[in-house]
């Protein structure tokens, strides 16, 4: 198989396997919005995003750690699965019980209480699912993962909608999360052992301190890479209450839907750059430059959207005037929107360069920063002052990533299609805020047409437009030649 037909046959079952796991996740935070209201939707979203932070240090990098490692490493596979299972089962383990013991701290309602607790066992089930599919991706058959997550999340959906219309308590909506995961651990399993060659679920912790050093840099680095995105939604719910989380989260989940497409990217990419910084030095480059090319154009029409139509977003998602509070805040994330996808590239060049403790240091000080000044704003301006300080913090990390990068940064932001095309999509977004009063329905679709065709015509060379279009049997590498 051609390494452009691998690429694209990974991003699509990573697409997939994103799209059906965050479809099922949007449609049960929209469900809970409209039934329960902003309360119960503060309620069920704190524990939701607190397991999401407790999963953070249950995965400490592991991941990532585990995708590099088995796709340097194939025949070794087994032994290194073998070796980090084992320590990610105590990680999991250590993070359920934190999470539970968080429960009994701090000024949560007694029904937030009860979900934390509930989604601390959701933690351990996502934890080891989250690793066999990482081993997945070394091996580069994200198919399992896919198909994985259709039956979990196929089966979590359908308990959601005859739960949901029974207007069951969301403490048991919670519950099925549980189960589900549980389901996953036993699916994923069997696949793990066909693919290393033997089961992996074998606890040894003989060579710990031999890989502590490596999981200890990719574990601080991906537990403060995201926990400076997550801390204000805990923070919210500590010193505002259940109400301003909702108002919060309202415009918050609508951000996470639209990361899904840098997630998508890195999580395909990352077994390749690995591989290629070893062996091709050149083609890492190039193949960083047009990650990040694609990242920064299809930004733009996503900030569009957010930045020109919160309101109508928000009306259209969660319905009534319950959520008004949210439109500001969802405008001021369509700027953070932009900066994540253009500087994931970044971050993903100092990972595979084995720079991760560049990129530790980067985010470890981003967090400090993000708690400093929520403590200063949270207390005096709600949700407006969380999300000002979200904007400024991924700034400030993005900014840290392109000076580590300045080499790259120079050369890719400097590219005249790329500027050609953002300055026309910038011009769409000038004519549609003059028409912001038009139905979302008509100027969306309208405003999207229009900036793919400027990204694929204006965006990209001839050579690079046939990388991305290219056949399985007639793929190119971005040199011309034929794709091995």
């Amino acid at each position: 198989m051609t390494r452009v037909r691998r690429i694209w046959r990974n991003s699509f079952f990573a697409t997939l396997s994103q799209f059906i796991r965050l479809a099922t996740n949007f449609l049960l935070f929209i469900g809970i919005a409209r039934l329960y209201g902003v309360e119960a939707f503060g309620q069920f979203t704190t524990a939701h995003t607190l397991s999401t932070v407790f999963l953070l240090a249950a995965d400490f990098g592991f991941d990532v750690l585990v995708a590099m490692e088995v796709a340097r490493n194939r025949s070794r596979g087994l032994d290194l699965a073998r070796r980090y299972f084992s320590q990610k089962v105590v990680f999991a383990g250590a993070a359920t019980l934190g999470m539970i013991g968080v429960s009994f701290v701090g000024n949560l309602s007694p029904q937030t209480r009860t979900l934390v607790q509930i989604f601390a066992l959701y933690v351990f089930g996502s934890s080891l699912n989250n690793f066999f599919f990482a081993l997945f991706k070394g091996y580069e058959e994200f198919h399992h993962e896919t198909r994985i997550s259709f039956w979990i999340n196929g089966l979590l959906l359908v308990l959601l909608l005859v739960l949901g219309a029974m207007h069951v308590p969301v403490q048991v909506i919670a519950l099925t999360f549980v189960v589900t995961r549980l389901l996953g651990i036993a699916l994923a399993s069997g696949v793990a052992r066909r693919l290393a060659g033997g089961n992996i679920l074998h606890l040894t912790f003989a060579r710990w301190q031999e890989s502590w050093r490596t999981v200890a840099v990719f574990g601080f680095q991906f537990l403060f890479g995201n926990l400076f995105f997550l801390l204000d939604t805990v923070l919210l719910s500590f010193w505002r209450g259940d109400r301003d989380v909702g108002t919060y989260q309202a415009a918050f989940k609508i951000v996470t839907l639209t990361l899904v497409v840098p997630d998508i990217a890195i999580n395909t990419m990352i077994p390749v750059l690995a591989r290629l910084h070893s062996a091709h030095d050149e083609r890492w480059t190039t193949m960083g430059r047009l990650l990040n090319k694609t990242l920064s154009l299809l930004a733009l029409p996503v900030c569009l959207i957010l930045f020109v139509y919160p309101d109508q977003v928000i009306s259209i998602l969660y319905g009534g005037k319950d959520f008004h509070e949210s439109v500001p805040i969802l405008r001021l994330f369509a700027i953070t929107v932009y900066i994540r996808f253009a500087v994931d590239a970044y971050g993903i060049m100092i990972t595979t360069a084995h720079r991760q403790s560049v990129r530790m240091y980067i985010v470890a000080s981003a967090t400090l920063l993000n708690l400093a000044l929520n403590a200063w704003a949270i207390p005096r301006y709600g949700p407006w002052g969380a999300a000002v300080v979200s904007l400024t913090t991924n700034f400030l990390v993005g900014a840290g990533f392109i000076i580590a990068s300045r080499q790259s940064f120079w050369r890719w932001t400097g590219d005249p299609l790329y500027l050609a095309a953002a300055g026309i999509m910038c011009g769409i977004g000038a004519v549609a805020w003059h028409f912001h009063d038009l139905s979302l329905w008509v100027a969306g679709p309208i405003s999207l047409v229009l900036c793919g065709l400027v990204i694929y015509r204006v965006g990209y060379s001839g050579e690079e437009r046939k990388l991305l279009a290219a056949r399985p049997d007639r793929a190119v590498t971005f040199t011309g030649e034929a794709g091995g």
